[in-house]
């Protein structure tokens, strides 16, 4: 699922590095996650020690931290301003080499808390490095326009069948279709009763179904507060649009937001609760939910997608990186992986031919991510941008693999979302396009 604003979502889509690092301090753990708490224990240290000016327990907190998550960039960055308020001159430069490793930007050339290195030779070298992490990397082309920027477009399906793309719209709370002729029509009207902005989509292709996620919130234009804490699972005939299920989550008092979902080959759906950090499963037949992972193991869980063996449920976490779930247990562990990858501030997640596609609009610069998998599955090995910046990538979110292609959504609109959760539309407003990148350029 791709934000619904700061606080509702926990994905900080425009905020500089350092606020990212913030939102994931304050964002707290449930005490009975059923998960290993101890990287989310450290960042509450970190954050409380940061907030007391005890700047040893903070390094301590977040050296650890960087060891548990096997490379944390909020940590590093975090890190590199603790050692230039010491003035710890081979510290700045160790961590803003780490920092720069990642691919991930950081303005420190003109900012005052580096000023004493500004003449330094090594440190004018580590900052052109962060600032050369901007540039645009453009290998994807245009596949067309939505036409309306008030769509604020999440998820993309690909239904071959029909030889169009399912487009879900959160603000006018609907689907839309792209016809290989460039029409733009609706797939399902808005104004459904109980039908609210539309989140994830994920196609069943052997029973015919279009499964669908939505959520009540002011990202909505309908949203009215008495609806507050809904959220549901639909399924649509893919051939006639009709609604065949709907299944909502118990309603809470809290706000609830079924987001991204995946179908496993069974017809099981997966569908991931991005507030409560939780993964629900309804299984084929069954009348409704039952709980894979429990409330408060993820802190933000966005895309997932079923292992090709069918034995595991990757699932990106929002502000760590990409865990596995067990689908026969339960049981939740993080993927290994290189420690230069920064590997928060995942939103969508596909998995094509041994390799996870990941879609990355936390930190600057957006992009979009390879993840190259062990031949178990087991851990990430290595990684490479296929996209980054460029004149349409704007905030992507979802996409999805048709062929030899990634298709994904540029310019969603999130960076048009105040923390109000209310979208922003104005006549220099761009609406929402399809990009393809194709995946064996460069391999």
């Amino acid at each position: 699922m791709h934000a619904v604003a700061f606080s509702a979502r926990m994905k900080p889509g425009l905020a500089p590095l350092a606020l990212a690092f913030a939102l994931a301090l304050t964002t707290s753990a449930s005490a009975d996650a059923a998960v290993d708490t101890t990287w989310t224990q450290r960042l509450e240290a970190a954050r409380a020690a940061m907030a007391a000016d005890d700047v040893v327990s903070a390094r301590r907190h977040l050296l650890a931290l960087d060891a548990l998550a096997g490379g944390h960039t909020g940590a590093k960055s975090a890190l590199a301003t603790l050692a230039a308020r010491q003035g710890d001159r081979a510290e700045v430069l160790r961590w803003l080499d780490a920092l720069a490793a990642t691919g991930i930007w950081r303005p420190v050339a003109d900012d005052t808390l580096f000023a004493r290195w500004r003449a330094d030779t090594a440190f004018r070298a580590v900052a052109s490095r962060l600032a050369a992490n901007a540039a645009p990397i453009a290998n994807a082309v245009l596949v067309d326009s939505l036409g309306d920027p008030g769509l604020l477009a999440e998820d993309v399906a690909w239904d071959a069948a029909g030889g169009r793309y399912l487009v879900s719209s959160i603000h006018r709370g609907k689907i839309v279709a792209l016809d290989r002729a460039g029409r733009v029509t609706d797939f399902t009207a808005p104004g459904a009763a109980d039908v609210w902005g539309v989140y994830g989509l994920a196609l069943d292709h052997a029973n015919g179904l279009l499964w669908a996620t939505t959520a009540a919130g002011p990202e909505y234009a309908g949203f009215a507060p008495g609806d507050s804490g809904r959220t549901a699972l639909l399924a649509y005939d893919l051939r006639t649009a009709r609604l065949k299920r709907r299944v909502e989550l118990p309603r809470a008092p809290a706000r609830q937001v079924l987001g991204d979902l995946t179908v496993g080959p069974d017809g099981t759906v997966y569908a991931c609760e991005s507030l409560g950090g939780a993964v629900h499963r309804l299984r084929r037949g069954a009348a409704a939910f039952d709980t894979l992972v429990g409330p408060g193991t993820f802190r933000s869980p966005q895309g997932c997608a079923v292992a090709a063996d069918g034995r595991r449920l990757y699932v990106a976490d929002y502000t760590r990186g990409v865990a596995a779930v067990d689908l026969a247990s339960g049981a939740v562990g993080w993927l290994p992986k290189p420690y230069a990858l920064s590997s928060g501030g995942i939103d969508g997640l596909c998995l094509t031919g041994g390799r996870l596609l990941a879609i990355q609009n936390g930190p600057t610069p957006k992009r979009v991510l390879e993840l190259g998998l062990d031949p178990r599955g087991e851990r990430i090995e290595s990684w490479r941008v296929l996209e980054q910046a460029s004149e349409r990538l704007g905030e992507p979110n979802h996409g999805v693999v048709v062929g030899h292609d990634f298709v994904l959504i540029g310019d969603s609109g999130w960076d048009r979302v105040g923390e109000d959760g209310r979208l922003r539309v104005t006549k220099e407003s761009r609406p929402p396009v399809l990009l393809r990148l194709r995946l064996d350029a460069g391999r």
